[in-house]
């Protein structure tokens, strides 16, 4: 093979990457890129002994000792061999850059797995996040509902107090009224409770003070406006029997007769007062009055201790006029005994107190 053919094949074999060392090494003879040319042709004879026509027989091989042959040939021939040289240090270059590329691309996975790795442990580490962020939740519902639970316990008992305490007060109350009673029933009352009834026209006699005062008035004045309406209404129904002529004469009484006003009512009142006081003066003292409570009993009473040949009085308890201004005068002499006890017992403090300080 003449120097420009070989050239060729040299370039060509390198650009295959064909290794023409490894090629013509046997197991006796090794060579490499160091190897002299005496070594590369000893190789060579070893090596072509197995590729032989006269020595294979058999198992020879035309292409395989072809190859042989310009594999010598390259290594031997110096421009040939610069261009296979050269040819394999690009090859092995190559290989070098293809290798580094590889391990870029290792690189590259490992960060991506390292990536996912991570990931997945910050999803972990989310999840565990989540979990104890729930678990403090429970805690704390179940915290809540065990201070809700609590406090509504409280609130039962402090009502089961309450209504002990109101249960106490109303036995308490009860027993004080059954005490009274029997207390009154002791003292020769009738053991109810002496409430005054009602006077007439719904207006109370119970009371103190001004209150009860004016109350007394009010009562007194319908009463008398209600007594002289009854006796105007008798007069007109006995005007009307007596006959026409004496009509005129009656509306003439009548527009003659001034208007009644409440004026006129209070002094017939006062003028009835008088004479009441008047006669209450000339009568010899009456024993003191009794509880209206026991209205009913006082009147067989008051009857009974009435002076010898003296008609009985009419009862307390009666509908009339009279038996409302007995109550009413029976009530205002209590006051006005309690009232001077009261200031007798002032005033023997104050003497006391006088001496004590003398």
């Amino acid at each position: 093979m003449q120097g420009e053919e070989l050239i060729k094949y040299a370039s060509d074999a390198a650009a295959r990457g064909d290794d023409l060392f490894t090629l013509l090494t046997s197991d006796t003879t090794p060579i490499d890129a160091t190897s002299t040319e005496a070594d590369i042709r000893r190789a060579f004879r070893r090596k072509a002994l197995t590729a032989h026509p006269d020595k294979a027989g058999d198992a020879y091989d035309p292409l395989l000792y072809e190859r042989l042959e310009r594999a010598r040939d390259v290594l031997l021939n110096a421009e040939a061999r610069v261009a296979y040289d050269n040819g394999m240090r690009a090859i092995l270059q190559k290989k070098a850059t293809l290798d580094a590329m590889s391990a870029k691309r290792r690189r590259l996975v490992e960060e991506l797995h390292e990536r996912e790795e991570a990931a997945k442990k910050q999803k972990m580490d989310e999840a565990k996040g989540k979990q104890a962020v729930a678990a403090e939740v429970e805690a704390m519902a179940r915290k809540g509902r065990a201070k809700l639970e609590e406090r509504r316990r409280l609130m039962r008992e402090a009502e089961e107090r309450e209504q002990r305490a109101a249960a106490a007060a109303a036995a308490a109350t009860e027993k004080q009224k059954q005490q009274k009673k029997e207390e009154d029933v002791k003292m020769g009352g009738t053991g109810t409770d002496t409430e005054q009834p009602p006077a007439a026209d719904g207006v109370n006699v119970s009371g103190g003070g001004d209150d009860y005062d004016s109350k007394i008035a009010e009562l007194e004045r319908k009463l008398e406006e209600k007594r002289q309406r009854k006796a105007e209404k008798e007069k007109r129904k006995a005007d009307k029997k007596a006959g026409a002529g004496k009509d005129g004469e009656k509306d003439k009484d009548n527009q003659d007769k001034p208007p009644f006003t409440s004026s006129t009512s209070n002094t017939t009142q006062k003028e009835e007062e008088s004479k009441a006081d008047e006669n209450k003066a000339a009568q010899p003292p009456q024993p003191a009055p009794v509880p209206l409570s026991t209205t009913a009993t006082t009147e067989g009473t008051a009857a009974a201790a009435a002076a010898p040949g003296e008609a009985p009085k009419p009862a307390v308890g009666g509908g009339g006029f009279a038996a409302t201004m007995a109550r009413l005068k029976a009530a205002q002499a209590k006051r006005d005994e309690e009232r001077r006890k009261q200031e007798e017992s002032e005033a023997a403090a104050a003497q006391a107190a006088q001496a004590q300080s003398s």
